[in-house]
């Protein structure tokens, strides 16, 4: 049965706000960069804001920093274990493409949970090419412009103040971020709020088509005469990164890049833990049993399953490759990237929305965590919550934004504030 979450009582009567505030909120959200008019399809945004009390949040800290070293040591761990055929695990190559480790992995992580209940279960994690790093925070933003009195007991946390900390940390002062080669206005958006939360760190944006500029000179990464102290990859991420036109230069650069002794703010090698199946962390950590969903492959299965089981293809980004209805999982359930994963009921959550929309609709919650990793100690050297995002849909079971959720802000609790 589904349960009804309600909003925090301090905010729910935003679920009734009118067509003056919502418009107010819009052009808020507008001068921020969190709703884009440019965009074909606008992303929807909710008044009504998810909040993330201080109770959660001490829940929260620790679970995180398990989650970080699980998974960082499940990834280093798996280096070597490249498979001699493909077994639709079309990224695993790469491990073998890591000649040299740093001596810390920096990064932000982003790890989806879907309230169930009083709950959290643990849906997947993001530890390369995030999207919606910055823009959803300035959605919470907007609303706090929108009805400043929130401030008193709510404030935002920007994931991209953490990336910042960790690279300040590390001496940076010299970023390239690497883009695909299509996007869309709200990716845009993003690394433009995220170069500008990172100055003075002079940071340089390439699309692929641009590639070529790179190239390593005594092991020290260049775009043209630039020396580059990190590179942050907003691509070479997935599949479809290494098909088609682009493959050849994709892989040219990868290799370029970890050929030289750039700073990574996120590792490629940790695509290995963006694995669907989450029950290695299971194995690594049988407590995280109460947050990691079931798990099982998907070979054999049949319609039925479909009540209790959704289908997962490993390797796959933005909602993409996720499968609920029996038809799907008869027709994937042979293909070698596919897993089962156990079916959540989500939580129902009230909206108030941008463009009108007055109801509930299902919603998860997505918690960034910025880390830094002592390789040689096999030991995590801080995994701080650096924000929140939260993102629903009002029809279907898919609240990823590039298959047509939206955002819901969200708010987080002043410790000083009762």
């Amino acid at each position: 049965m589904t349960f009804q979450e309600p909003a925090d009582t301090r905010v729910a009567w935003l679920s009734g706000a009118d067509a003056a505030v919502r418009a107010d909120f819009l052009a808020h959200a507008i001068r921020r960069l969190a709703y884009e008019p440019r965009d074909p399809e606008p992303c929807d945004i909710s008044l009504v804001p998810r909040v993330v009390t201080a109770a959660r949040r001490r829940f929260l800290e620790p679970l995180v920093h398990r989650l970080v070293q699980a998974s960082i040591d499940a990834a280093l761990d798996a280096r070597g274990d490249v498979p001699e055929a493909d077994d639709g695990y079309s990224l695993a190559w790469i491990g073998g493409q890591v000649g040299r480790l740093p001596r810390q992995l920096v990064g932000n992580v982003r790890f989806d949970f879907l309230p169930q209940g009083d709950d959290l279960k643990l849906l997947e994690a993001g530890w390369v090419n995030l999207s919606a790093v910055d823009y959803a925070s300035q959605a919470a933003a907007a609303l706090l412009d929108t009805v400043p009195a929130l401030g008193e007991s709510f404030g935002v946390e920007r994931p991209c103040v953490g990336m910042k900390r960790r690279l300040d940390e590390l001496g940076v002062r010299t970023l390239v971020i690497l883009v695909k080669e299509t996007h869309t206005p709200y990716a845009e958006n993003d690394w433009e709020l995220i170069r500008e939360a990172l100055r003075p760190i002079e940071s340089v944006v390439l699309s692929e088509r641009e590639y070529g500029a790179l190239s390593c000179r005594d092991d020290k990464l260049h775009v043209g005469d630039l020396p580059i102290d990190a590179v942050y990859l907003r691509a070479l991420d997935g599949p479809a990164a290494f098909s088609g036109p682009h493959a050849r230069l994709n892989r040219e650069t990868l290799a370029l890049l970890l050929g030289s002794d750039v700073i990574f703010l996120d590792h490629p090698l940790l695509l290995h833990a963006e694995d669907k199946d989450l029950s290695f962390l299971v194995d690594r950590d049988p407590g995280l049993a109460e947050v990691v969903p079931r798990m099982r492959p998907a070979r054999g299965a049949v319609g039925a399953d479909a009540a209790q089981w959704v289908l997962k293809l490993r390797d796959r980004h933005s909602g993409d490759g996720v499968f609920f209805e029996a038809c799907d999982l008869e027709r994937h359930r042979d293909d070698p990237g596919a897993i089962l994963q156990e079916r959540l009921e989500a939580n129902c959550f009230p909206i108030n929305t941008v463009h009108g929309y007055q109801g509930s609709a299902i919603t998860d919650l997505a918690v960034h965590v910025s880390y830094r990793y002592d390789i040689p100690a096999r030991k995590i050297v801080t995994a701080e919550i650096a924000g929140f995002f939260s993102r629903f849909a009002r029809d279907g079971l898919r609240v990823n934004l590039c298959t047509g959720g939206g955002i819901v802000p969200v708010l987080t609790e002043r410790e000083d504030r009762p």
